[in-house]
């Protein structure tokens, strides 16, 4: 018997298919459900007229070698073999273990599994179904082995890769919420970025919205690189230059406070220790200066009483001091007032009066040595002028003589410019006269070539309602199959009420079980659902056929658009 018996450790004897992977029977299945060729629990059983039950598989393989009966040997051909819905009905009635109870043994070097009812529950399912429920459970278990799936994802990088990892069902959201290829989000407040967890750890180390602590250590954080330049301009222990300008100091090197230290201690320096912004009052003049400068303000402030540069003995300001020069200071070196007519005289203001006094008659002789030396330079002058005039006067008559050929010139060239004019406005009459004619011929011809292109569409338009007609055929036709298809559809249905009536005939005739009726009705119910499959494909199949034609349509449309184009383009060069 290929029907394997094995006994499992505390829970009893259990029957695994040779025949179907990962089939465990929970008890002996009926001899009346055993292949006699097989030696396994029938697949498709089919009934010989003989009365013997074969799977379908090894029924055919039967007749093809020697045409008989695997059991008995009596001639059967393959038509004589017939569905047993009966047989078919009790197989799947049999339990089944679940075929996720089987539990890999990691520790075997093959890998092979086990079943261990110790698991059950925890480590395994222990679900016993119907036999004909059993791929159904297996596709919905809790213990069917799944991949995980996640694919790797990085914000700004282009991956591939996925989770190969192979667990539970029941699992599966557990090993998510941990498998490296899960989606995690930045921890950084302010960060949008979105990876796998592999890559999380290593974004967070290079991630521009890290907190940073304050390099300075005033234990302020910040989480971008602008956080961190607006705090380097406030961070109160920040090593930060005074910079107070002291605009009495020319000197541009050394006008400004060098002076260095933390931000929150600027204040206190400048307040009490900068003799950049320390300022005090010159008792002169009054003026606010810095107390490194007011040495060198008393040096050059210009309200300060100094003797006079001259020696007078007489106290002065910088600013009054040229004018007491000028004007008044005695002991100033004068010259005498009669120095343009030859006196060269030089004393003290005090004694040029007395100069005056003692020296009359000299200066009255100055005078009238000058007034001779005069008179004689005037006569000399109206010699010279009187020269100029002759000798202009002799030049006039030729002056007027180039003059008046000049002025013929002019006119000349005066008389051929207002020609040129002339011609110039002759000219422009004509190009008018020339434009509009082409103007005109340009119009016209644009006219015949408009009637052309209208020619031109009206065919295009006359191939696209063709096309239009093309697909309404093609779609009328699918219309058509469709509701073909509807009525074999219908056909199918009747046959399926058919089938229904007979299995309440046969269940009223032969007194077959209640449980024999919910699996004809569930093998109907399967049947309608596989039609309804079809059908659902078949129209799935009529919906694509038609798009493309859809789509054929619209590239015709795009191709005649293309031609439209080409011809049009043509006909303009």
């Amino acid at each position: 018997m290929v029907l394997r018996a094995v006994a499992v450790e505390g829970y009893g004897v259990v029957y695994v298919s040779a025949s179907r992977e990962r089939v465990v029977f929970a008890s002996r299945p009926p001899d009346s459900t055993m292949c006699p060729a097989c030696k396994d629990v029938l697949r498709k059983p089919r009934r010989a007229p003989c009365g013997h039950a074969l799977c379908a598989t090894c029924a055919r393989e039967s007749i093809a070698q020697s045409g008989t009966c695997a059991v008995c040997r009596r001639a059967a051909t393959e038509e004589d073999y017939v569905a047993d819905e009966a047989l078919m009905l009790e197989i799947s009635n049999l339990r089944a273990h679940c075929p996720y109870a089987w539990r890999r043994d990691d520790a075997s070097a093959d890998g092979s599994a086990t079943l261990d009812h110790r698991g059950f529950g925890d480590r395994c399912c222990g679900a016993i179904v119907r036999f004909a429920d059993l791929a159904r459970h297996a596709e919905e278990c809790d213990f069917k082995i799944v991949i995980c799936g996640l694919a790797e994802r990085d914000a700004g990088r282009r991956l591939t890769g996925t989770c190969a990892a192979e667990c539970a069902r029941r699992a599966l959201e557990g090993h998510r919420e941990e498998c490296a290829y899960a989606a995690r989000g930045c921890a950084n407040a302010g960060c949008d970025w979105v990876g796998s967890a592999m890559y999380a750890r290593d974004h967070a180390d290079v991630c521009e919205h890290k907190p940073v602590a304050c390099r300075h250590g005033c234990r302020a954080t910040m989480t971008n690189a602008d956080a961190v330049a607006r705090h380097e301009e406030i961070c109160p222990v920040k090593e930060v230059l005074c910079g107070v300008v002291d605009e009495a100091d020319a000197d541009e090197h050394t006008r400004c406070c060098p002076a260095m230290m933390k931000r929150n201690a600027l204040a206190r320096h400048r307040q009490e220790m900068c003799e950049y912004a320390r300022t005090v009052a010159c008792s002169d003049c009054q003026t606010l200066v810095s107390e490194r400068s007011a040495l060198r303000h008393k040096q050059v402030c210009v309200k300060i009483r100094r003797a006079c540069t001259a020696g007078c003995g007489a106290l002065v300001s910088a600013a009054d001091m040229k004018q007491h020069l000028e004007l008044t200071c005695p002991s100033v070196e004068l010259l005498c007032e009669f120095h343009e007519v030859g006196c060269v005289f030089r004393c003290s203001r005090d004694d040029m009066a007395r100069h005056y006094e003692t020296s009359t008659a000299a200066h009255v002789k100055l005078l009238l040595r000058a007034s001779a030396e005069i008179r004689e330079v005037s006569e000399t002058m109206a010699k010279d002028v009187e020269k100029v005039v002759r000798d202009e006067e002799g030049l006039n008559e030729s002056d007027r003589v180039e003059r008046d050929a000049v002025l013929r010139a002019l006119r000349a060239e005066e008389e051929r410019m207002l020609q040129d004019m002339k011609t110039l406005r002759e000219n422009e009459a004509d190009a008018r006269k020339r434009g509009e004619l082409y103007a005109q011929a340009l119009e016209k011809a644009l006219e015949d070539q408009a009637e052309t292109y209208d020619a031109a569409i009206a065919e295009v338009r006359e191939e696209i309602l063709a096309v239009r007609g093309e697909f309404e055929t093609y779609k009328s036709q699918a219309s058509f199959e469709l509701n073909e298809l509807r009525q074999a559809m219908s056909s199918a249905q009747i046959a399926l009420s058919e089938v229904s009536a007979r299995a309440a005939t046969i269940t009223r005739d032969g007194g077959i079980l209640d449980e024999h009726k919910l699996a004809i009705e569930e093998e109907i119910k399967h049947d309608r659902e596989h039609a309804l499959g079809e059908l659902e494909k078949a129209t799935r199949q009529i919906r694509f056929e038609i798009e493309d034609a859809s789509a054929e349509h619209a590239r015709k449309i795009l191709s005649l658009r293309d031609d439209i184009r080409m011809v049009l383009n043509s006909r303009i060069r």
